[in-house]
C-alpha cells in the first residue's frame, strides 16, 4: 500500500512539472469564481487528488496510518527541496511533556539570527516535523532566518486547548533559550500554515494578553482562524476544491468535541475582542480556498487595530499549496513571494544572509 501511495504521488509530481501549456490541453479552461482563474497545476492536482490512494483519516479506524500517508505524500511533494539547509533534530518543553522539533539554518549562515518558531498544519490533527520539511526549508533558506519547526498534542486524543497551550509553551522555551536556537530573545517569531496558522495567530495575542514577551513578527499560511465557518467561501469552496466541507467538518470535531468552545478566542483567533499591540504580521491566502474569507478577514482586522500587515492574496492557488512548491511553479512563485516578506519582517529584528536558487 505504501508503495502504492509513493509511486502515485511521484505520478502527481511528474504530471505538475509539465508545461502550463500541455496541463492545459489536459485539464481544459481554467475554472473562475468571482473573477478568480485557477492556475493549470491547481486545476490539475484537483483532477488528480482522487487517485493518490492514502488513508481518509476521517474514515480509516487507525489514524496513525492516515498520519504516515500524510508525512509520505508531504515528503514525495517536497523532495529536494533546499536540501543544503542545515538541520538538527531536538525536543522542546510543552504543556504536558516534551515535544520533538526540528531546527533549521540557511547554508553558510554564522552568528544570531532571526528566529520563526514554526507549527506545521493538519486539521490540528495529522501533519509533523516531517510533512512540513521541505516547507520549513524553503522558508529558512529563502526567508534567512532560522526556523524551529515543532510539533504539539494531536486531536482527538489532545483536543482544544491541548494544542495552543503546546504552541505557547514551545514559543516561550524558544524565547528563553534563543541563544541556544542561534537567535536572540527579542528576534523570535512565530508562523505555520492553515492550523499551524492559528496557532501562531493565538500564540501572538495570547502574549499579548498576558503581558508577556511577543513574537517579533508572525506569518500565517492561508490560516484556519473561525472554528464555526460561517465565512462564505466554506460554501463556495466546500466541494471540489481539494479541501471539502466534510473533511473540515471532521478535523473541527475533533478539535473541539465541544462545539460551545470554539466560540473561545483561542480557538477561533479571529473572534478575539481586541487586535491592538499584535506584532507585525503576514497573512497568505488563496482565491479557492474554503479559509479564504476569514483570513481576508483576520487581515482587515488586523488593519484596523493599527497593527502592521501584509496580506499576499493568490487567486488562482488552493488551500496547501506551500506543501506542492517542490513541483508546482505557479505554487513556488507563490511561496517566493511570501519568504520575500518573511525577510523584510525579520529585518526589524536581524538581517540574515542573502538566498539564491530553488
Amino acid at each position: 500500500m505504501r508503495l502504492a501511495l509513493r509511486l502515485a504521488t511521484l505520478a502527481v509530481v511528474a504530471a505538475l512539472r509539465l508545461p502550463d501549456r500541455v496541463i492545459r490541453a489536459i485539464v481544459g479552461p481554467p475554472v473562475e469564481v468571482e473573477g478568480a482563474r485557477t492556475s493549470p497545476t491547481a486545476q490539475l492536482l484537483i483532477a488528480l487528488e482522487r487517485f493518490v490512494p492514502r488513508a481518509d483519516p476521517k474514515v480509516v479506524p487507525d489514524l496513525g496510518a492516515a498520519r504516515r500517508d500524510f508525512d509520505i505524500v508531504s515528503s514525495v511533494l517536497n523532495a529536494g527541496i533546499a536540501r543544503d539547509v542545515r538541520t538538527y533534530d531536538t525536543v522542546v518543553p510543552g504543556a504536558r511533556g516534551p515535544l520533538r522539533a526540528r531546527v533549521y539554518g540557511p547554508p553558510g549562515a554564522s552568528g544570531p539570527l532571526p528566529l520563526m518558531v514554526f507549527f506545521h498544519g493538519g486539521g490540528f490533527a495529522i501533519g509533523s516535523i516531517t510533512s512540513h520539511d521541505g516547507i520549513c526549508r524553503f522558508l529558512s533558506r529563502h526567508g534567512g532566518v532560522r526556523v524551529v519547526s515543532v510539533e504539539y498534542a494531536l486531536a482527538p486524543e489532545h483536543p482544544y486547548p491541548a494544542a495552543v497551550d503546546d504552541a505557547h509553551a514551545a514559543f516561550r522555551h524558544v524565547v528563553a533559550n534563543a541563544e541556544r536556537f542561534g537567535g536572540g530573545a527579542a528576534r523570535v517569531g512565530v508562523g505555520g500554515d492553515s492550523a499551524g496558522g492559528a496557532l501562531a495567530a493565538v500564540v501572538a495575542q495570547r502574549c499579548v494578553d498576558e503581558a508577556a514577551p511577543s513574537p517579533a513578527f508572525t506569518l500565517m499560511l492561508y490560516p484556519a482562524v473561525d472554528g464555526l465557518g460561517e465565512h462564505r467561501s466554506r460554501q463556495l469552496f466546500g466541494r471540489g476544491y481539494f479541501l471539502d466541507s466534510d473533511m473540515v467538518d471532521w478535523y473541527r470535531s475533533c478539535y473541539s468535541p465541544h462545539p460551545v468552545r470554539l466560540h473561545e478566542p483561542y480557538a477561533s483567533p479571529l473572534r478575539a475582542p481586541d487586535f491592538r499591540g499584535l506584532p507585525p504580521t503576514c497573512v497568505v491566502t488563496a482565491g479557492f480556498d474554503p479559509f479564504r474569507d476569514e483570513g481576508t478577514e483576520y487581515a482587515e482586522r488586523l488593519r484596523a487595530a493599527g497593527v502592521q500587515v501584509t496580506h499576499l492574496h493568490r487567486d488562482g492557488l488552493v488551500h496547501g499549496f506551500a506543501s506542492f512548491l517542490g513541483c508546482d511553479r505557479h505554487a513556488r512563485a507563490a511561496m517566493r513571494d511570501v519568504a520575500a516578506e518573511l525577510r523584510r519582517m525579520a529585518a526589524g529584528a536581524g538581517v540574515g544572509p542573502q538566498a539564491n536558487g530553488v
